[in-house]
């Protein structure tokens, strides 16, 4: 998982070769914290390192980025692990950490330089390897990057104790609620708004509006569990510029962007929901428009050029296989809601499907110029529904991501 998640890096031919340094390499040594901390194994170059945490059952874990003054650092929490501290244990800095240590139940890696978890993997046990074990792929990126997303997780922390609080307050945790806090950044983008009204639907009510309430309705079901954070790009009637909406999932680190619309038609009786994909022809526009926007990708501080390159070209094919995957994952779930479009996923090149390493879909949600699809989306329940569908595939997305880099 990324994000300790949103920075979508995905260095797949260098962590082929980590994985072959793997088997090869002895690991560093169990922590002094007891023999029930997890063993630790790292390699790497420093421009994509592996950190492996090895244990005899699955481990839970929260990462957080930490920064004070010039010493940056990773810091990982799991819950169950000894609470006793450790020796701090050297690592060889080629690899962008200098050395790792045990503090009540969370291990903290020291960095040479700064470096960003990737992707976060839980293996099972498999072949002759008996014990469960926990994958952290960190990737270089910049003093900004780092120091920005920092800032962001030392919220995200502030927001976990919170809950803690509350929950301890109010005799203990809600029903299902066992997911690490802010795990997935969701951003749900209500189109149009402001001077833009958008379609105009049968019984006079504008798309901008209908959008709004379903965004709002979809936020609030995704609330429910604390994996997610959760991001609109507007929350009320303004208008937001096309290339800001994208702007602003990457500045959050987004996991998934969903653009909500609602179609409209010539003929009355076209209705159902549809999906769009970047379009081939679309992709062309990527490159021009991170140049124009600034959309820089995460892979700074030293890599080669012609790396950087392959690179670069791999996070792109990434980003549009994940799209297509929710597209896939989300179809089912609205044609329990309602109806769909005949060849309901569609690809096309809208302005809000080009970021370059942000999974996207743009969904229409109905046709306004549709009677009975108007009536559903202009009533609670019908735009609950509609919702629902979304939520349920946003959770089978990310409930499948580990088992989909595992394979890769």
């Amino acid at each position: 998982m990324i994000t300790k998640r949103a920075v979508t890096t995905r260095m797949l031919l260098r962590q082929l070769a980590i994985l072959l340094l793997v088997s090869l390499i002895p690991a560093l040594g169990a922590p002094g914290a007891g023999a029930e901390a997890p063993q630790v194994r790292v390699v790497g170059d420093g421009v994509v390192t592996r950190v492996t945490l090895f244990a005899p059952a699955k481990l839970e874990a929260e990462v957080f980025l930490g920064e004070d003054h010039s010493s940056q650092s990773i810091i990982v929490a799991l819950p169950g692990t000894p609470a006793r501290a450790g020796d701090r244990k050297p690592v060889n800095p080629s690899t962008g950490v200098k050395s790792y240590s045990w503090q009540d139940g969370t291990l903290r890696l020291d960095l040479a330089h700064p470096m960003m978890v990737a992707r976060k993997l839980d293996l099972p046990p498999a072949g002759s390897e008996p014990r469960h074990r926990l994958v952290l792929d960190l990737a270089r990126v910049s003093d900004v990057r780092f120091a920005r997303r920092a800032e962001r997780d030392g919220e995200r922390l502030a927001r976990r104790r919170a809950k803690a609080a509350s929950r301890l307050a109010n005799a203990g945790p809600a029903a299902g609620a066992t997911g690490p806090d802010g795990n997935y950044v969701i951003v749900i983008d209500p189109g149009h708004g402001g001077k833009d009204p958008g379609a105009l639907a049968v019984d006079g009510s504008e798309e901008k509006t209908i959008v709004l309430k379903a965004a709002l309705e979809l936020r609030d079901l995704l609330m429910q569990d604390y994996r997610y954070d959760v991001r609109l790009t507007r929350d009320e009637d303004i208008y937001i510029p096309l290339e800001k909406r994208v702007s602003l999932a990457r500045d959050w680190g987004a996991d998934l962007f969903i653009s909500l619309h609602a179609d409209a038609a010539g003929s009355s009786e076209v209705e159902g929901a549809s999906v769009y994909t970047l379009s081939q022809r679309g992709e062309g526009r990527v490159d021009r428009e991170a140049r124009k926007n600034d959309w820089t990708m995460p892979i700074e501080g030293g890599v080669p050029e012609d790396v950087s390159g392959i690179l670069v070209d791999l996070i792109k094919r990434e980003t549009k296989t994940n799209s297509g995957l929710f597209a896939q994952l989300l179809l089912p779930e609205l044609e329990k809601a309602g109806p769909v479009l005949r060849n309901t996923h569609r690809n096309a090149g809208f302005y809000v499907l080009l970021a370059p390493d942000v999974p996207a879909v743009l969904l229409e949600i109905g046709f306004l110029t549709n009677r009975a699809d108007a009536r559903r989306l202009a009533s609670p329940e019908g735009r609950r529904a509609s919702m629902v569908a979304v939520a349920s595939a946003i959770d089978a997305y990310f409930d499948r991501q580990d088992t989909i880099y595992a394979q890769n």
